[in-house]
């Protein structure tokens, strides 16, 4: 597992939260609409940096109740409508492992990143929230269902 620590840049971002199962089919739907409502508002060009924030550990929490911001970076001024809300995301230290698959094969990879990789890193995780990074080299494959993006934790 080919795992770099980076120093990510603090952002300000536009997000939509989902409750439900990590990697259900429903996140991938909600994706599909938040980026056709990003690209709606012009934010998908030039592309920004994007992050899907895993509010919650799937371990201790019932998948149902499992809560998943889906966010796009946007300038301080941006005035969110409907059901978009703000956040700051702080920056900051992370451990980022680089992932390409679909939807369904998510999980294991961040299951083998906790469960392998962090307790023999010798890195401890801060406690903030885990997330996938989709920077500006984001590529999707509608036919294949296959992404790229890192996989997050911060250290």
């Amino acid at each position: 597992m080919s795992i770099e620590t980076k120093t990510l840049p603090a952002m300000h971002l536009a997000y939509v939260r989902h409750t439900g199962p990590y990697g259900s089919p429903g996140i991938a739907q909600q994706w599909a609409s938040f980026g056709e409502w990003a690209t709606a508002q012009g934010l998908m060009t030039p592309r920004r940096r994007m992050l899907g924030i895993s509010l919650d550990n799937p371990m201790t929490t019932p998948p149902a109740q499992c809560r998943y911001d889906l966010c796009i970076e946007v300038d301080s001024d941006f005035k969110p409508e409907g059901g978009i809300a703000l956040q700051d995301f702080p920056g900051g230290r992370y451990a980022c492992v680089p992932f390409k698959g679909t939807a369904l094969a998510i999980g294991p990879a961040w299951m083998q990143v906790f469960a392998q990789w962090l307790p023999q890193s010798g890195l401890r995780p801060t406690g903030q929230p885990a997330f996938e990074f989709y920077d500006t080299d984001f590529e999707f494959d509608a036919q294949t269902g296959v992404f790229n993006c890192e996989l997050c934790v911060p250290v």
